[in-house]
């Protein structure tokens, strides 16, 4: 009873009354009326818990309350086999009850939308130790400690405990160390056990669609993860980091080492804040974009929550198409930006723009209206430690950041080795991103596709989003004629009297038919860096002619055309029957054409996942531009894969 006395006084309540009794067999029973409205709790001694309800009217908040109550009734019990004294567990949870609007509850870092309330105060299977929450001028800033009961110990915890093989630690929760979560305003903004994951995604796919990123700045990233990425890069020279609020900073330094971590990194320093590259602003971003006419910068990231909700929010800067444009003055020609923009879609959601994803939409919007952004991309991580993926936006003012997306695995394992290097011990400087990763964000999931598409009026693109499976596919198979919907046939030139080859229809091929589709696919792809060292190769002075090198070049300047995909350096080769169809000027004689046609606006648009889903199909499929009769020659045009 005076434990339950002391709990009220500790949460500021006032209590009117009690009453207590013996349960039978065992244990005690205690209710307590309250002026705010009621506690109780009730004993089992045989299993050494105590549960506990406390339920109030009040306005002020139980959580601080906890620690007292905890020191109240968690009385250490004495193993009887071993005869030490337990350290007692506490498992609690709290919720928001009663009636309240939903301005009040969005006002509300605990209420039951919230992240804080999803990930620590509510659910009662995870163990939580609230390390610091503070709320400042600008925000409420929370730092947990968690992890779930189900929770097993991760290889880090193996080493640093000495497991061996067989150990049955191994699968003991009690070894599991928990993770440290940072909540801004209740939104969970950074999960140290895979921030790694999370700001590698953010930082380094934007940080290598640059050649050389030298001016850098960040916006927002209190924590100090996305400055560690940045800073990783040698290229780097100056980073602005313009941060809201400096308790965050202050609270990084203290509670959250790992992330602003930067002792490791050759020619950093031991806390990422302190490195000599780095110029820290505690400013409001929008304010400071209105004061400073930032220039020249290489890339800037935005490392901040976004708002995924019904309701207009007018301050938050996806919604400021002006701050957007300030945003894109800033960067330089070749200038890149990234941020993160939110949880995934699902092939399930409505329209963007009118889902609780609008605001998002709306800022891809304002990156598309802005005629200094030339391309745009979205790509999504599963491995960041949310519930659901995380989705990430890269857009660039020059076109030929596409060559470096679009990069090749080994490419960009080269560019991380040549630019990033390893760290101090000599261990890799990334756990996550690689050119690997790389590869699997070059074409985004399905579902920003289909989200796309249902865009209003839809995307010309997205009635090509699979091939028409009501069209015919004729085939050309040289070793089975019978078989074959094409032969090759040899006629004189009617101006030069030469031999030339030429490829006739079989049969008929009605319009929109896909032609020698299985050979199209087959055209291998060959990029610009490749073809300037093999030509490079034919030059070199002191060395014999290579012929069969230089047929090689001859044939793909022949039957080899530049992608679709503006500034990404790639070309495909026909290296099947289609490269022997002869190529008209006479628009009237042509027959075929790719299978997307020109774009009506032109090129490709700068957000496209169709595109970027398609690409390849895109850059190789021929389909009938109108009727071919049985004998007709199929004929290309000039210019067929002209931009």
């Amino acid at each position: 009873a005076e434990a339950m006395v002391k709990s009220v006084e500790a949460a500021g309540l006032t209590m009117l009354s009690y009453h207590c009794h013996s349960l039978h067999p065992a244990g005690v029973s205690c209710v307590g009326v309250l002026l705010e409205s009621h506690i109780s709790f009730h004993t089992w001694p045989d299993e050494g818990v105590i549960t506990l309800d406390m339920f109030t009217t009040s306005s002020k908040p139980l959580l601080p309350a906890l620690p007292e109550i905890e020191r109240l009734f968690g009385v250490p019990r004495v193993n009887a086999e071993t005869g030490e004294e337990e350290e007692p567990v506490s498992v609690w949870s709290h919720e928001l009850r009663g009636f309240r609007t939903d301005e009040e509850r969005r006002a509300n870092v605990y209420d039951d939308n919230s992240d804080l309330s999803n990930w620590i105060t509510s659910p009662l299977e995870v163990t939580k130790k609230q390390i610091v929450t503070v709320k400042t001028e600008i925000q409420q800033i929370d730092i947990w400690d968690a992890s779930e009961r189900e929770d097993l110990p991760s290889y880090e915890d193996g080493v640093r405990l000495g497991f061996g093989p067989d150990d049955p630690r191994w699968m003991q929760h009690e070894y599991a160390s928990p993770t440290r979560l940072l909540f801004l305003d209740g939104a969970l903004l950074a999960i140290a056990d895979s921030d790694a994951e999370f700001h590698e995604s953010l930082v380094h796919p934007g940080m290598f669609a640059h050649p050389s990123p030298k001016n850098v700045a960040i916006l927002g990233g209190g924590d100090g993860a996305t400055l560690r990425e940045v800073l990783r890069h040698r290229s780097v020279e100056k980073v602005t980091m313009i941060e809201k609020d400096a308790k965050l900073v202050e609270l990084a330094r203290v509670h959250l080492p790992k992330m602003c971590n930067c002792s490791e990194i050759v020619g950093s320093t031991e806390v990422c804040f302190d490195d000599a590259r780095v110029e820290l602003v505690y400013q409001q971003p929008k304010d400071y974009f209105a004061l400073n006419n930032l220039t020249d910068i290489d890339f800037l990231v935005l490392d901040g929550t976004v708002p995924e909700t019904d309701r207009e929010v007018p301050e938050h800067w996806f919604n400021d198409k002006k701050f957007v444009d300030a945003m894109i003055d800033s960067l330089s020609e070749n200038g890149v930006l990234a941020t993160q923009v939110g949880t995934a879609p699902t092939i399930l959601d409505p329209r963007a723009d009118l889902s609780v994803f609008r605001h998002r939409e709306r800022f891809i919007n304002s990156l598309e209206a802005n005629p200094k952004i030339k391309s745009i991309f979205i790509y999504e991580e599963a491995h960041c430690g949310f519930y659901e993926p995380k989705a990430f936006l890269v857009a660039c003012r020059d076109v030929t950041c596409r060559r470096h997306w679009y990069a090749e695995t080994d490419e960009i394992d080269y560019a991380i080795y040549d630019r990033i290097g390893g760290l101090k011990d000599g261990k890799p400087s990334l756990v996550h991103y690689d050119g690997a990763t790389q590869r699997s964000f070059q074409a985004p999931p399905r579902a920003w596709e289909t989200v796309y598409c249902r865009r209003e009026p839809e995307p010309f693109e997205c009635a090509y989003r699979g091939l028409d499976k009501n069209a015919e596919l004729f085939e050309f198979d040289p070793e089975n004629e019978e078989e074959s919907s094409f032969e090759i046939r040899m006629s004189k030139n009617k101006e030069t009297g030469e031999d030339e080859v030429g490829v006739y229809a079989k049969v008929d091929m009605p319009e929109g038919s896909y032609l020698m589709p299985t050979h199209l696919a087959a055209s291998f792809e060959v990029s610009d860096d490749s073809m300037e060292n093999v030509h490079a190769n034919t030059q070199i002075e002191g060395v014999d002619k290579a012929t069969v090198i230089e047929d090689f070049i001859d044939f793909i300047d022949t039957h080899g055309h530049p992608s679709i995909q503006e500034g990404s350096g790639k070309n495909y080769v026909e290296v099947g029957g289609s490269f022997m169809m002869r190529i008209s000027e006479d628009p009237e004689e042509a027959n075929v054409r790719r299978w997307i046609p020109s774009h009506p606006d032109g090129g490709r648009p700068k957000f496209s996942p169709v595109y970027d889903r398609h690409r390849h199909s895109f850059d190789v499929f021929l389909v009938a531009s109108r009727d071919i009769k049985a004998g007709e020659e199929v004929v290309k045009p000039v210019g067929l894969w002209d931009i």
